[in-house]
């Protein structure tokens, strides 16, 4: 398995930077299973189990899924199956036109957008449409870290700024999580959160038994007031933790009465364009386990230290 040349051997959507820019939309906190390689994101991707890439030029997005099997890979692109799950991942069907809500921002409060530089790294910010438990979890967790321990590699593939090979994991599902977690997580580094997320499955479990993927996307059809209320209620999440889960995975709008029905994502572009737009990147090696390619093992770990400029 490996990546099809490019572009020939990719699909693409006619898509311009205004409309999405993935440097803006994907490293900033949203979701944390993308792998970046120079220009290229990449994660796993289930139902069926796939590597999707992503690569963005200037007025088109091109995309590849990388199957297990070739019948796999020719359903998927007789059936479109990555190009829907593209579209409602970064909701484009629904909000077509980002230009057209940042008018709308500006119009609502151009005090705020006075005082805010809306500079590059505010450019086509889209918020992602998660999955549920994916999003919880990954609130109050480091998320590959979570992924290796629990979910089996999917693939493994060259990187294609030849920088190495990544594996690629899914992310758990609830069912392969065992109902003891917290000792394990924290003799893995996940410190406080260990008993978090615990807890947060436990709660999950008593509440929709063996389905809880299916109960957590059942709340996107409750009110605000109550969705908020069932989240705040888990172990570790809080007012602002329970508005980022249902802004990015339960399709709630707040924030209405300053910046209308997109509010949360408004404010999603004001967080990018706080951000600083350059930042000096240190690899710093420290002692810990990882699994190579070859199945040996070594005490290497990177920790990437963010200086701004």
């Amino acid at each position: 398995m490996s990546r099809p040349p490019f572009p020939s051997g990719w699909s693409s959507i006619p898509l311009s930077l205004k409309n999405l820019t993935l440097v803006n939309t994907l490293p900033v906190g949203q979701s944390f299973l993308w792998h970046r390689h120079a220009e290229e994101f990449s994660r796993a991707v289930d139902d069926p189990p796939r590597v999707v890439c992503l690569r963005q030029l200037q007025d088109r997005l091109y995309y590849a899924a990388i199957h297990l099997t070739n019948d796999a890979a020719r359903l998927d692109k007789e059936g479109g199956l990555t190009h829907r799950w593209i579209q409602e991942y970064f909701q484009l069907d629904k909000y077509p036109d980002l230009e057209t809500m940042y008018a709308d921002w500006r119009l609502r409060d151009p005090e705020l957008f006075g005082k805010v530089e809306v500079n590059e790294r505010a450019v086509g910010v889209r918020v992602v449409r998660q999955d549920p438990w994916e999003c919880l979890i990954a609130i109050t967790s480091l998320l590959h870290r979570f992924s290796h321990a629990f979910a089996p590699p999917v693939m493994t593939l060259d990187n294609p700024d030849d920088t190495g090979f990544t594996t690629y994991h899914l992310f758990p599902s609830p069912s392969s999580l065992p109902v003891k977690l917290e000792t394990l997580l924290r003799e893995m580094g996940f410190g406080y959160r260990a008993a978090f997320i615990e807890s947060t499955l436990q709660a999950l479990r008593e509440e929709f038994k063996d389905d809880v993927e299916g109960g957590l996307e059942s709340w996107r059809g409750m009110d605000v007031n109550t969705v908020r209320e069932k989240l705040v209620a888990l172990k570790g999440v809080g007012r602002k933790v329970a508005d980022c889960v249902m802004l990015m995975c339960m399709d709630k709008a707040f924030l209405l009465e300053k910046w209308g029905p997109m509010g949360g994502w408004c404010q999603a572009v004001m967080f990018a364009a706080d951000l600083p737009m350059k930042a000096k990147v240190t690899k710093i090696a420290v002692k810990n386990l990882k699994r190579t390619r070859s199945g040996t093992r070594i005490e290497l770990r990177e920790t990437i230290k963010v200086e701004e400029k």
